[in-house]
């Protein structure tokens, strides 16, 4: 492979966590076992493609005179593959609230679907960012991250204070917690990957 096509692969990369993402929310909303399942074998072919793109950036940067790029490129791979294996712990955590019947209370519900739109936004923008490379766009991923980091922490007390009132389980507050983390993981990881460049 040659650095474009290591990049357009990459690009592609973006878009099936993106869709991995998207099938996590809708397995959490639907309660249902298939759709998660078909996430995480999206998920291992993310993985997949990760190792295989960085022997090929690892075969090219023994000829090439393009490392600093390539390193930018690798990190980003690396980025994505980690975005995957937060989706993946995600779906793990979503697997176990079907399978134990969990309920969240529908603020909770509300509340994560809110955290997990607006980590949505910058994964779509981060998306755009790599194809268009504009400043603008990096700047409003950047912010967006922050927004959710915001969002995670507060409905992580307000859950915390939900648990301590008895209107939830101890079981359900850590998958909540859990899940809400992972949430505001994407996002930091979609604002690391604009920075690198």
């Amino acid at each position: 492979m040659n650095i474009i096509e290591i990049k357009n692969a990459a690009l592609l990369m973006a878009d099936a966590v993106y869709e991995i993402i998207e099938l996590t929310q809708e397995g959490f909303m639907e309660n249902k076992a298939e759709i998660l399942s078909d996430a995480m074998n999206k998920e291992h072919k993310i993985n997949e493609t990760e190792k295989f793109l960085t022997r090929n950036i690892m075969e090219l940067s023994k000829n090439s005179n393009d490392k600093a790029e390539l390193s930018v490129i690798e990190q980003m791979i690396e980025a994505l593959e980690r975005m995957g294996d937060e989706v993946a712990s995600m779906v793990e955590r979503i697997e176990v609230k079907v399978a134990e019947k969990l309920l969240f209370s529908e603020k909770g519900v509300e509340q994560f679907n809110e955290t997990y739109d607006t980590m949505k936004k910058s994964v779509i923008m981060m998306r755009e960012f790599l194809r268009n490379k504009r400043e603008d766009t990096k700047k409003k991923v950047i912010d967006n991250g922050f927004q959710v980091k915001e969002l995670v922490e507060r409905y992580r007390k307000e859950h915390a204070d939900r648990l301590i009132h008895g209107l939830c389980t101890p079981m359900g507050a850590n998958m909540y917690f859990d899940m809400l983390d992972f949430t505001g993981n994407l996002a930091r990881h979609a604002s690391n990957i604009v920075k690198l460049f």
